[in-house]
Parts: C-alpha cells; sequence; structure tokens
C-alpha cells in the first residue's frame, strides 16, 4: 500500500496548520491580501498550491487570503467543475464557482476587500515562490487592472510559510528520515563486491516499494549510487560499468518521500575491514564529520545563514581541503528542495537566500564532501530542525565508517 501521499484527512489537517500560520506571517510583512492564481495545476503547478490548497484545479482559480483586524479571511474562486471538490475540503470560508469566468468575481471581491496590497507569487530568487506564470499575469493585469499599483511580491510570506514548519510537519519528516535509515541499514545486507551502480539503484527501488514510498526528487537519481575513486559525486545516475570492488568506497544520496514529506540523507561504506580503512579515508571523514558538527553548534533562530556555511567551509579548508562548490544545506519539507532559506556563501547563485536569518522550526540539510588524492570523494549528508537555541538531529548522525567485509 503506497504511504508516499498523505490521505485527505491529514492533508486538510496539515493545511489548516499551515492557515493558522498565515495570521502572524501576514502581519510580519505587512501584506493584507495573498492571491494564488492558477490553471490547470496537473500542467503547470504552483508550489504554493500543496501548502495551502491540497489538490490541483483545471480552470482559472483565484485562491485568496485577506487579513483585517487579525481576521483572516479565505475565498476560493474556481470554475464551477472544481466547486464540488473546493468546496468539499472544507478548507474555505467561501466558495465561488464560476461557469463562464472569474474576471468579475474577482473584481468584486477586490472591491470588497479593499487590499492596500496584493502579494502574488513571482520571485526572483526563490523558485518555490514563482509559481505564478507569465500568461496569468498578463490575464491577471487585464483583470485587475485599476490593482497593478498594489500588487507585489509573495516571497517573504512564502518563504515563512514553507519554512517555519509545524509539530505534523517535523514529526512526518524525521518518520521519512527514520525510514531512510531503515532502508539504508537493510541495503548494507545487499551490497556485494562486483555490484554495479546500476545493480544497487534497482535494489534500492525493491526496498521502497516494499514500504510503499516515493523518491524524494527525480527516480533515475533517487538514490545517486557512487562506486569506488573515479566517480563525480553529484547529481548523476549511476552507472552500470562501475563496480563495487574490495578496498573502496560507496556513496550513496537518497531519499523518500512519505505521506508527502521528504527526507534526503548521504552515507559512506568502505567494503573490508575496518582496520584495513587506509588513513587519508579516515582524515577524509573525519574532517566531514566534524564540519557538519561545527555547523551544528554554530545554527540557531537569528543567525544570517551564510554564517552557518562559514562554519564548515572554513573548517575544510583549514584541514587542507578545497572548498566544497555548493551550500552546506537547504532546507526539506514537501520537497527535497524545499526553498527559502538557503545555509551557503555568499555567491551570485546563491543571493538573495544565505544573508537571510534562520527560523526556528525550519528543518534543513548539512552536507558537504571533501576530495582524498587516491580513493575519491567522502560525503556525508545529515538532517537537522532548528529549535530556540540551536538544533537537533532528526536521526543519529553517521559517525563512523560502515564496513561490509
Amino acid at each position: 500500500m503506497s504511504q508516499e501521499y498523505p490521505n485527505p484527512e491529514l492533508l486538510n489537517s496539515i493545511i489548516n496548520e499551515k492557515h493558522a500560520q498565515l495570521i502572524p506571517i501576514l502581519k510580519e510583512v505587512d501584506i493584507d491580501c495573498w492571491m494564488i492564481f492558477v490553471r490547470e495545476t496537473a500542467s503547470t503547478p504552483d508550489p504554493a498550491m500543496e501548502l495551502v490548497v491540497g489538490g490541483d484545479v483545471v480552470g482559472q482559480s483565484a485562491f485568496v487570503f485577506s487579513l483585517k483586524d487579525g481576521v483572516l479571511t479565505k475565498t476560493a474562486i474556481v470554475a464551477y467543475f472544481d466547486e464540488n471538490a473546493t468546496r468539499g475540503k472544507g478548507l474555505w470560508d467561501e466558495v465561488i464557482g464560476c461557469k463562464k469566468g472569474l474576471a468579475e468575481p474577482l473584481q468584486n471581491l477586490m472591491k470588497k476587500l479593499k487590499p492596500k496590497k496584493i502579494a502574488l507569487n513571482y520571485s526572483k530568487t526563490d523558485v518555490t515562490a514563482d509559481g505564478l506564470s507569465y500568461g496569468m499575469w498578463l490575464i491577471l493585469q487585464d483583470i485587475l487592472a485599476d490593482y497593478t499599483d498594489k500588487f507585489c511580491s509573495s516571497t517573504k510570506i512564502i518563504n515563512a510559510l514553507r519554512g517555519r514548519k509545524t509539530v505534523t510537519e517535523v514529526e512526518l519528516i524525521t518518520k521519512a528520515c527514520e525510514l531512510t535509515e531503515v532502508i539504508n541499514q537493510s541495503m548494507a545486507k545487499k551490497f556485494q563486491v562486483g555490484m554495479s551502480e546500476f545493480e544497487v539503484q534497482e535494489k534500492f527501488f525493491e526496498e521502497m516499494d516494499a514500504h510503499g514510498v516515493g523518491a524524494a526528487w527525480q527516480k533515475q537519481g533517487c538514490p545517486s549510487v557512487d562506486a569506488g575513486p573515479d566517480k563525480e559525486l553529484g547529481h548523476d545516475f549511476p552507472r552500470k560499468d562501475l563496480v563495487i570492488q574490495k578496498g573502496h568506497t560507496l556513496h550513496n544520496d537518497f531519499g523518500v518521500r512519505l505521506k508527502g514529506y521528504c527526507s534526503d540523507i548521504q552515507r559512506m561504506w568502505y567494503f573490508g575491514k575496518y582496520d584495513e580503512i587506509p588513513d587519508e579515508l579516515h582524515h577524509a571523514f573525519d574532517t566531514v564529520k566534524e564540519a557538519i558538527l561545527r555547523a551544528s553548534k554554530v545554527i540557531k533562530p537569528g543567525i544570517q545563514a551564510y554564517k552557518v556555511d562559514k562554519a564548515a567551509r572554513d573548517y575544510v579548508i583549514e584541514r587542507g581541503y578545497e572548498e566544497y562548490m555548493h551550500s552546506l544545506g537547504h532546507q526539506v519539507g514537501k520537497q527535497a528542495h524545499d526553498g527559502g532559506v538557503n545555509l551557503g556563501a555568499r555567491w551570485e547563485i546563491y543571493k538573495g537566500k544565505t544573508d537571510l536569518p534562520v527560523e526556528e522550526n525550519n528543518v534543513f540539510t548539512l552536507e558537504l564532501e571533501v576530495r582524498t588524492k587516491h580513493y575519491g570523494q567522502v560525503s556525508l549528508e545529515e538532517m537537522i530542525v532548528v529549535t530556540k537555541d540551536g538544533c537537533r538531529f532528526l536521526i543519529p548522525p553517521q559517525d563512523k565508517w560502515i564496513t561490509i567485509e
């Protein structure tokens, strides 16, 4: 039985939790109206839909959240063939079904609300807040021609809403992490010298099917499998020509989707006895492990994200390795890469994300790799949730090489 996505009751419960979060968030960012404007979301989804709407719509739809005098009003304007399903979720104060188009109902709603600002899902910095297509933007400009001067980006709303995980969300992400570790441990009993990366991945797929979970990202690369010293770690697909060999390492980057929430964990194995592990590999592993630990001791609510990355990056360089060419960590939730604050360096690629402050209940990865001279790369990835005064690991981090004799 599939456990990849939540049942309707659990989904609606989580969405109601996210709706409740909107009241303080809208106050903080000083926005009184947020609109999600979509059509045919099975083909062109808006990432915000999964947070506060759930499910798909076919016709043009506007989901409007309005805050006045501390009271949140939720209105769904949908095509008539989407009306019953939308109303049946019980999430909305008002559901308006439209047979010939939503222009007039939406105009009437704006006249009633008299918003000072209308936040829309476009963003230069965050893909999860950039769901409004250009075509729908043009349509909306025509429908609400008298309100275009009130349009603004909803980036801050969505960053906060996605990032501040509820108790239920943290529980589900933790369960996904725990199951990821169960599968990794089960797989360790199936690894054999001579197996190709492709064969290893197929075994992982069998385990995932047995547990009824999906891949946390594109299945062809989840898990990624990297055998031996000749494979560059990254978002690559397993190969049939690279095989496990005695005296070599095996790395994977793996996550599952459980009831709509993801994990993202990396583990390292060595094929041979523990006392046979070369000092070069021990030095690399200890460096990665300690860098992650140092970052975990620095992170806390309010710290700028780049400072967390710096704690790990400086240590890696101090230990004699080149710096890793990615961010130390990203948020995880509905997606493996869940947008918002990024624990990275102040590089152009992360502009607008790494100067932001970390918040309580953000869930991050802490991940990095170093390259050895003779044995390839050594990489680990752990997951944490930010607490009031620090963080805690969602599952115990890998603290030494896992050997397979």
